[in-house]
């Protein structure tokens, strides 16, 4: 009779071997250690501690995962220039890439106003409201409109809001969100003191959206 909790770890093994072997990794990794240490555990019919293991490998993989398209993102977009304090996290909870987070900011070397906050989560809890609200964003709620981000619909709230310079002086600026769903990953860019709504469609198209679906394995 076939042992299905071993033949399920295996499969599991395997996709972590492969996904593994898929990364150019360019530091020493702990994962090898982790699936190491899965298959011993797995050759001692331990499959709780395997699994374990496993997860830690894959938290490990997504991680370096993460860290790279944060690496990859541009430095420079549209005369913003990236201000050096980008993020990726990555806590995963059962599947590949579950969890992983990536930050990154931008602002204009003179005009204090003018920033941005990249945003990227995969598997994001969020996706099955977005994927409801993509062609009906009206049923948001005032403000949201459906906008095109290269080939993708995206959602984009905006607003003005109080922006008070060096001198306590204010002034009105746009401060826009803009949403844009993936398979399984949600992107979010908050742009701040823009022109205009073409701008800031602008600066999200300079991003790459096709680029970033592919490195994220959608």
């Amino acid at each position: 009779m076939l042992n299905k909790p071993s033949l399920t770890m295996k499969a599991i093994l395997l996709f972590a071997l492969i996904y593994f072997a898929s990364l150019n990794l360019s530091a020493q990794s702990q994962a090898e250690t982790y699936i190491k240490e899965a298959q011993d555990f797995l050759a001692q019919k331990n499959y709780k501690q395997a699994q374990m293991s496993l997860q830690d490998a894959i938290n490990d993989l997504s991680l370096i995962l993460a860290t790279q398209i944060a690496e990859s993102l541009p430095d420079e977009v549209n005369g913003l220039n990236s201000t050096g304090d980008e993020s990726a996290d990555a806590g995963a909870m059962g599947m590949m890439g579950s969890g992983m987070t990536i930050q990154k900011n931008y602002a204009h070397p003179t005009k204090r106003e003018n920033t941005v906050e990249l945003m990227i989560i995969a598997n994001s809890p969020m996706m099955a409201a977005m994927n409801m609200y993509i062609n009906n964003p009206a049923m948001l709620g005032q403000g949201y409109k459906s906008v095109r981000v290269g080939s993708r619909r995206a959602i984009l709230k905006n607003e003005m809001e109080d922006f008070y310079d060096d001198n306590g002086t204010s002034k009105q600026i746009r401060s826009t969100e803009l949403q844009i769903p993936l398979s399984q990953t949600l992107i979010t860019i908050n742009m701040k003191g823009f022109a205009t709504e073409a701008e800031e469609l602008a600066f999200a198209n300079k991003l790459d959206i096709e680029k970033l679906r592919i490195a994220l394995g959608e």
